[in-house]
C-alpha cells in the first residue's frame, strides 16, 4: 500500500486526489466513448434491425451508468452524510462496465438494476480490500474486475429471448436466454465457466 494509506490500527486513511475536475472530465470522456464501444459493436446501422439494436444498446448503456452514479450518491450520503463526487464517478464507470456484456440483450429496466448492483459491488469490494489492507488507488479491481464479472454473469439471468434472437440469431440446439425468463441453466453456465477460467488464468500469472 501507499505510505500513509493505513494508520497504526489498520484503518484506511483517505488520500485525496489532486484534481476532481480532471476526474469528472475523464469520466465523461469515457462515458461518451462507451457509446462507440457498445452501440458501435452493432457494426452497422443501415437497416432497421441494426438500428434497433444500436439504439437499445445506447439506452441501456445510459441507464446503467446513471444508475451506478445515483446509487453511489445516495448510498454514501446515507452512510457518511457526504456527497462524494469521486465515488460517484467510479459508480458511473462501474455501471458502464457492468452493462457492457449484456447491453444489447437486456431490457432498459434491467440495465438500471445492473448498474445499481455494480455500484454496490464497488462499495463491498472496497470494504473487503481495506480490511485486508490491499491498496487500489483507482479502484480498478473493483470496477473492471468485479463489476466486469457481475456484468458477464448477469447476461445469463437477464438476457431476453427476443433480443438474443434479434442480435445473435436462433440456435436449433437450445434456447439460450436468461434464467429470469425461463431460459434454464445453459446461458448462466457459460459466463461462470468464463469467469472462473479467466480468474484462474490471471491468478496463475501473479
Amino acid at each position: 500500500p501507499r505510505m500513509g494509506r493505513y494508520d497504526e490500527d489498520g484503518k484506511p486513511v483517505e488520500i485525496r486526489g489532486h484534481s476532481a475536475s480532471l476526474v469528472v472530465l475523464g469520466t465523461f470522456v469515457l462515458w461518451v466513448g462507451w457509446y462507440g464501444f457498445n452501440p458501435g459493436s452493432a457494426l452497422a446501422i443501415s437497416n432497421p434491425g441494426y438500428a434497433n439494436i444500436a439504439s437499445r444498446t445506447a439506452v441501456t448503456t445510459t441507464l446503467s451508468a446513471a444508475s451506478g452514479g445515483m446509487v453511489t450518491l445516495v448510498y454514501l450520503y446515507f452512510r457518511h452524510h457526504i456527497y462524494d463526487l469521486i465515488a460517484v464517478c467510479n459508480g458511473i464507470l462501474g455501471g458502464l462496465v457492468g452493462i457492457t456484456a449484456g447491453c444489447s440483450v437486456v431490457e432498459p429496466w434491467a440495465a438500471i438494476i445492473i448498474g445499481g448492483i455494480a455500484a454496490m459491488i464497488i462499495q463491498g469490494v472496497d470494504f473487503v480490500l481495506n480490511k485486508l489492507q490491499i491498496d487500489d488507488p483507482l479502484q480498478a479491481v473493483h470496477i473492471h474486475g468485479f463489476c466486469g464479472m457481475w456484468g458477464v454473469f448477469v447476461v445469463g439471468i437477464m438476457a431476453t429471448e427476443k433480443y438474443v434472437n434479434q442480435v445473435y440469431g436462433t440456435d436449433s440446439r437450445g434456447n439460450y436466454y436468461g434464467l429470469f425468463y425461463g431460459g434454464g441453466g445453459k446461458l448462466p453456465a457459460f459466463p461462470l465457466v468464463g469467469i472462473f477460467s479467466l480468474a484462474g488464468w490471471a491468478l496463475c500469472l501473479l
